[in-house]
């Protein structure tokens, strides 16, 4: 039997995840559930003239190498989405010939493991609608939080802009009289 898998030239990758954004809408993957995911090595300085900082792409426990497209002569939707054509799928054999003509490879086998990678999902957001104690301050949970508060009515604006003309007036006038 032949095995498949990816080989991924991260030299070139640029980070833009549309391998794991095409990967979660294929198989329709919950919040914090992927097939791929792109890690990142980096940024750190090597010398005074070059930096690493490398995207690389990573299959998880719930990469089936996109067993039903595969099936049907497709590649991979992360292989067909990947825009700096990073992303290579084919049998492990042609996938090593190709793997040692170049340094800044990785060569993935995906062993697709449902049970394990998937379990129950649970919310991390604990937090929600609880009171937390940091650095002494009591924090509560604010569902009402007006996220347009720089839209308000003209009279208040109008009047906060009469303030500050005022003290920027008087400002002025102490230090004048200095």
């Amino acid at each position: 039997m032949t095995v498949y898998g990816l080989l991924v030239d991260y030299e070139w990758c640029t980070g833009c995840q549309s391998c794991e954004v095409s990967c979660k809408e294929e198989h329709g993957y919950p919040v914090g559930k992927w097939g791929i995911r792109v890690l990142e090595d980096g940024p750190w300085e090597i010398d005074d003239t070059q930096a690493n900082w490398n995207k690389i792409p990573v299959p998880s426990d719930l990469c089936d190498l996109c067993a039903n497209r595969t099936a049907q002569g497709r590649q991979p939707i992360c292989v067909h989405h990947c825009l700096a054509d990073v992303l290579q799928y084919g049998p492990v054999e042609e996938l090593v010939k190709r793997f040692e003509e170049k340094p800044k490879q990785a060569l993935f086998v995906p062993q697709f493991k449902p049970k394990e990678a998937r379990g129950a999902f649970v919310s991390k957001n604990r937090a929600a609608g609880k009171v937390a104690s940091f650095a002494a301050v009591a924090v509560e949970a604010n569902t009402d939080f007006d996220i347009a508060g720089h839209r308000r009515p003209d009279e208040e604006v109008e009047a906060d802009m009469a303030v500050s003309v005022i003290l920027t007036d008087s400002i002025k006038t102490r230090s004048e009289d200095e």
